[in-house]
C-alpha cells in the first residue's frame, strides 16, 4: 500500500540530478498555456474595466465583443490541439523520467501519429468532466478524479480509444479517489506559499508535483496489472532515453 510519504520520496529521488531539467520542461509547457501561471490579476482592478466599459460607445462595445468571441475561439482551439496534448507530453516525460535523464524533446513526442486521437481523446474527456462540472457539479467532480489517469494512459499508449482510456482510468481510481484527493492536499502548504509569492513559486513546485503525481500513476498501474485489469501488451511502458540531451 502506497502512502503520500512514500510518493513524495519516490518523486525527490526521481528528481536528484534532474530537477532543472524538468524545471525548464515544466516552465516551457506553462508559458504555452498549461500547469503553472503567474496571477496577474492583482494588478488590474475590475471597478476600473467597468468604468472604462461604461465609457465605450455602442460600437465600440460591439467591437469588442466579437474580438472577444474570436479570442475565446482561439483559446480553445489552442487549449485542444496544443496545451492538452502537451499534458500528455508531461506525463511522459516524467515516466520516463523515473528510470533514466530524460530529453526535454519527450515534452513534444505526442505530436507525431496518433497525435489526432490524443486529442481526441483529450477533448472528449475534458468535455465530459466540463459537462458536469457546469450542469450538476458532483458528477464533474467524481469524473475528474475517476478519469485522472487518462493523461498517463495516453502517454503510455496513444492508440487507446476513448472508451477504453476512460474506462481504465475509472477501474484503476476504484477506491483511490479519496487518496488521490489527499495527496493533492498534503501539497497544499506549498500551494499557499506559491500564492503568496503570486503564482512565481508555482513555477518551481510544478517538477515535484507532477513527478509525486508519475509516482502515483506508477503504482496505480502496478495494481492494475496485478488485477488483471490491463496487459503489458496494452501498456507497454516507458522507453529509456540512453542519451541525456535536450
Amino acid at each position: 500500500m502506497w502512502t503520500c510519504s512514500m510518493l513524495k520520496n519516490n518523486a525527490r529521488e526521481a528528481l536528484r540530478g534532474r530537477y532543472w531539467r524538468s524545471f525548464w520542461g515544466c516552465f516551457i509547457v506553462s508559458l504555452l498555456g498549461g500547469g503553472s501561471y503567474v496571477n496577474w490579476s492583482w494588478m488590474v482592478s475590475s471597478d476600473w474595466i467597468e468604468e472604462y466599459l461604461n465609457t465605450l460607445p455602442l460600437y465600440a462595445l460591439l467591437t469588442l465583443l466579437i474580438w472577444l468571441l474570436i479570442a475565446i475561439v482561439i483559446a480553445a482551439l489552442w487549449d485542444i490541439f496544443l496545451v492538452s496534448p502537451l499534458m500528455v507530453g508531461r506525463c511522459r516525460y516524467f515516466m520516463e523520467s523515473r528510470q533514466s535523464p530524460t530529453p526535454i524533446s519527450t515534452l513534444f513526442s505526442v505530436f507525431q501519429t496518433p497525435y489526432l486521437n490524443v486529442v481526441k481523446v483529450s477533448f472528449l474527456t475534458s468535455l465530459k468532466i466540463s459537462v458536469g462540472l457546469l450542469l450538476f457539479v458532483v458528477p464533474g467532480i467524481y469524473w475528474t478524479y475517476s478519469y485522472a489517469m487518462v493523461p498517463y494512459l495516453l502517454a503510455e499508449n496513444p492508440y487507446l480509444t476513448t472508451t477504453r482510456a476512460m474506462e481504465l482510468s475509472k477501474e484503476m481510481m476504484y477506491g483511490e479517489k479519496f487518496h488521490y484527493f489527499v495527496l493533492h492536499l498534503s501539497f497544499l502548504g506549498w500551494i499557499l506559499l506559491s500564492v503568496l509569492t503570486f503564482g512565481i513559486g508555482s513555477f518551481f513546485l510544478v517538477p515535484y508535483t507532477s513527478a509525486t503525481y508519475a509516482e502515483f500513476y506508477a503504482a496505480m498501474r502496478a495494481k492494475a496489472l496485478a488485477r488483471g485489469l490491463t496487459t503489458t501488451e496494452e501498456l507497454g511502458g516507458f522507453v529509456r532515453h540512453e542519451a541525456p540531451g535536450f
